[in-house]
Parts: structure tokens; C-alpha cells; sequence
């Protein structure tokens, strides 16, 4: 009996063909993957006593993180607690930044002002500086005119010196001179007293005599008043003496720049005569001195210095 060929039977031959192939071109692969399998043998050799440190480190991580877990929530009360401290600063901050946006367009303004203004100034630099220069100028000239004085001032100065030497002699010669006016008459005892005294006090000559001496000829005084201040103390010191009110009296002399005080001190008898002492506070320039003076009433009611 012959057997028929099937199909199914063809189809089965040729997938255990297949088959073999496929497990044929397997086993040419098999040292490769047995290669590869050694290699991976040898590194997990190596990586395996590893681990357990790796393990043992990884402990030691869990324990430091439960530290700092445990150290973070204690201090997160503290934390809270300054932050909802600086809450209302912030707050604060927070509020004042707002008010100085809100300023700044005005601030803007202000300085888009200033802006205008220094282009005008620079602007107008051009003429400001001419008239610097022209003030140099001048200022130079003036200079050299300086110069040229110096001399002239350094002579005068020398005549000014003088001049304060010759002061007591000159008034040394007043005296002589206002006790010799005695005689000149009704007239003139009613007058002025001008010449010397360059018309700068009105006082009859019988009440001017005796108050010659009120500046020692040989005190600073003398060396620095001039006529037109001891005409001036004259005029007070008479005011003073007379008003029973009055214990004190002021000068100054504003061409010279001299002042002085005038006070009236202790009451005393000499030789049955009403006397006074009086201080003269005088002042000329960075200086000044006081001078005491007994000065009496006589038998005509004139007062004088003893």
C-alpha cells in the first residue's frame, strides 16, 4: 500500500528543520553568552563585599537624617515664632516701599526740574564766566593798586604811632590850656568848647577844667583815646554826677571805635568836700583798662579830680 504525501507532514519536516537551524545558530553563540556570563560572575565577585558597606554607610545616612529630622522639628517652633515676628516688619517694609512708589512720580518731577535748571545754568556759564574774569581782572588791578599803597600805609602807620606818643603831651597841654579859658570871660564860659576838642562837646569851661585829669597821662589810655573820647567822657561823667538817680553811664565813639563804661562808686568825705569815686571802664581796639578817680564837689557845685 502506498503511502500519500501531506501537506501537514511537509509543513512539520520543515519547521523541525527551522528548528534545528535556529538551535544550530544558538550553539554558535554559546561561548559568547558563557563569556559574558563569566565576566558578570567576576564583577559581582568584586561588587559583593562592597555592599555590605554600602549597606552599613546607607545605616549611618538613616541615623544622621533622623538627627537633623529631629533637630529641624525642635527648632521649627522657634522658626515659626520669628517668622510671624518679622511678619509685621515685612508688613511695615512692605508698606513703606508703597508710599515711596507713590512719590517717585513727583520725585521724577522734581528732578526733571533740577534738569531744566542746570541746562539753564549751563547755558548761561558762558557770561558767569566772563564776568568772573572780569572780576579777576579787576580784583587783579586792585592788586597792584595795593601794591602801590603799601608804602604810602606803612607810613602812615608810623604817623598813627607817633601821633598816640604825643597824646599826652597834648593833653597835658588841654589842661593848661581849659584852666587858662577861666579868664576869658562870661562870654566864653557859656560858649563851646571847640578848637582842640573840634566842636564835639558843649559844656561851659568851669565845668570842663577840673575834669581834665579824668585819664592819667601815663596810662594806656592817654596813649589810645583820642580828644574826641575824653571830650565825650567828659560830657557823661558831668551827666552822671549830677542825677542822683543814675549810677552808671555809657560811651562810644563811633570814628574812633572806642566805648567805655562810666560808674559811680563809694561816697566819701576829704577835706570837708563831697567825694566820689568813680571807675572809668575803657575800651579801644582788642584792649581796654580801668582807671579809678576821686573826684569832689567844690564850693561852687563843679566837680573835679583830686
Amino acid at each position: 500500500m502506498v503511502k500519500q504525501f501531506s501537506y501537514s507532514q511537509g509543513l512539520l519536516a520543515l519547521a523541525i528543520s527551522f528548528l534545528a537551524f535556529s538551535l544550530f545558530k544558538f550553539t554558535l553563540h554559546l561561548p559568547d553568552i558563557i563569556n559574558v556570563i563569566d565576566k558578570t560572575t567576576r564583577t559581582v565577585d568584586l561588587v559583593s563585599p562592597k555592599v555590605d558597606n554600602i549597606v552599613n554607610e546607607i545605616a549611618l545616612i538613616r541615623l544622621e537624617v533622623g538627627k537633623v529630622r529631629a533637630l529641624v522639628s525642635q527648632q521649627t517652633p522657634a522658626i515659626l515664632s520669628q517668622v510671624q515676628a518679622s511678619l509685621p516688619v515685612v508688613q511695615q517694609v512692605v508698606a513703606e516701599s508703597e508710599y515711596y512708589s507713590r512719590q517717585l512720580p513727583a520725585l521724577l518731577t522734581q528732578l526733571t526740574k533740577i534738569e531744566q535748571q542746570v541746562g539753564k545754568l549751563q547755558a548761561s556759564m558762558p557770561a558767569i564766566l566772563k564776568r568772573i574774569d572780569a572780576v579777576v581782572k579787576t580784583t587783579n588791578n586792585t592788586t597792584v593798586e595795593a601794591s602801590h599803597w603799601r608804602p604810602h600805609s606803612t607810613r602812615y602807620l608810623e604817623e598813627i604811632a607817633l601821633s598816640r606818643d604825643y597824646i599826652p603831651q597834648y593833653l597835658s597841654r588841654i589842661e593848661h590850656t581849659v584852666e587858662d579859658a577861666k579868664t576869658v570871660g562870661k562870654e566864653a564860659s557859656s560858649g563851646l568848647v571847640s578848637g582842640f576838642f573840634k566842636g564835639m562837646i558843649t559844656l561851659p569851661f568851669e565845668m570842663v577844667a577840673g575834669l581834665t585829669e579824668i585819664v592819667d597821662k601815663d596810662s594806656r589810655s592817654a596813649k589810645y583815646l583820642t580828644a574826641q573820647d575824653i571830650a565825650l567822657m567828659q560830657e557823661k561823667v558831668v551827666a552822671l554826677l549830677n542825677d542822683n538817680n543814675q549810677t552808671k553811664s555809657v560811651w562810644q565813639n563811633v570814628n574812633s571805635g572806642n566805648r567805655g563804661t562810666i560808674i559811680k562808686g563809694e561816697t566819701t568825705t576829704r577835706n570837708n568836700q563831697q567825694c566820689l569815686n568813680v571807675i572809668f571802664n575803657n575800651h579801644f581796639g582788642k584792649d581796654k583798662e580801668t582807671l579809678n578817680e576821686l573826684m569832689c564837689v567844690d564850693d561852687k557845685g563843679l566837680w573835679k579830680v583830686i
